[in-house]
């Protein structure tokens, strides 16, 4: 599997009062001071209460908007354009092929061009087809991309979603322009979902929806501070499902890395 397959989709996203301690203070202004000092603390306090307050009451709006957006989306295939460029913003990697998902949890990757490759997710097992070197790896699914943000395209599940923070960005662009969508229709919607762990290989992914509410582009920002988007095409949000989209017929001659 090339490269940007393997980095993109098997990721492998106290408030406290100041002490008076060792302060000299005088005895005649001890108590005014004090007292002063514990109510600015508690007026402190409880605007940073506030705030955390606000800010967790805003991201569960823009989550719940997002999963909305994906819940109705039980379906999806399209045609795909990817490109990935550095830090310098040099192109290193061009693909197209196609994407299928179905929630919960089932993902189909193919590229055919520059070469075919091909990936299956079936909600238990991540399977990795090479027909160059004839060699499919199969890595457990809930390892291979536990901290990717990727996984909320097809989880339903709370704890996964808690994961993640979310925020829902104007004209589809990130506030430091790291993950840029290009965005020409102010009808499109554009949230950013991040890790609250750090340290995993994806830092932000940018969904984008159109006036439909179709996810039309997909951005991720790696570790290298390489992005990766996918531009999407021939959308389709309904069709019949045939039973060996998310299976893998493995040839004989193959070699199978089993590492789950």
């Amino acid at each position: 599997m090339n490269k940007a397959v393997s980095v993109y989709f098997i990721s492998a996203f106290f408030i406290s009062a100041p002490s008076l301690a060792g302060v000299p203070v005088d005895s005649a202004t001890t108590s005014v001071e004090l007292n002063a000092t514990n109510i600015q603390n508690a007026y402190d306090v409880s605007a940073d209460t506030v705030a955390t307050a606000t800010s967790v009451s805003e991201n569960e709006v823009v989550s719940s908007s997002l999963r909305a957006l994906l819940s109705d989306m039980k379906q999806f295939r399209a045609g795909f354009e990817q490109t990935v460029v550095d830090a310098q913003q040099n192109v290193v990697h061009e693909a197209q092929g196609t994407l299928t998902m179905t929630r919960p949890n089932k993902l189909r990757w193919e590229t055919t061009f520059p070469d075919e490759t091909l990936l299956v997710a079936d909600g238990e097992a991540v399977w990795n087809v090479d027909t160059f070197v004839e060699q499919v790896t199969v890595l457990s699914q809930a390892n291979a991309i536990k901290d990717n943000p990727i996984v909320l395209l097809t989880s339903t599940d709370d704890g996964t979603w808690s994961k993640f923070s979310i925020s829902q960005m104007n004209s589809g662009i990130s506030a430091d322009n790291s993950t840029s969508v290009i965005n020409n229709d102010t009808a499109l919607q554009s949230y950013q979902i991040t890790p609250k762990e750090e340290g995993g290989q994806i830092v932000t992914l940018t969904l984008t929806f159109n006036q439909d509410n179709e996810l039309t582009s997909l951005n991720m920002l790696d570790a290298q501070q390489q992005i990766s988007t996918l531009v999407f095409n021939n959308i389709e949000t309904r069709f019949p499902v045939s039973a060996d989209t998310f299976s893998v017929d493995i040839p004989d001659s193959f070699i199978v890395d089993d590492q789950r």
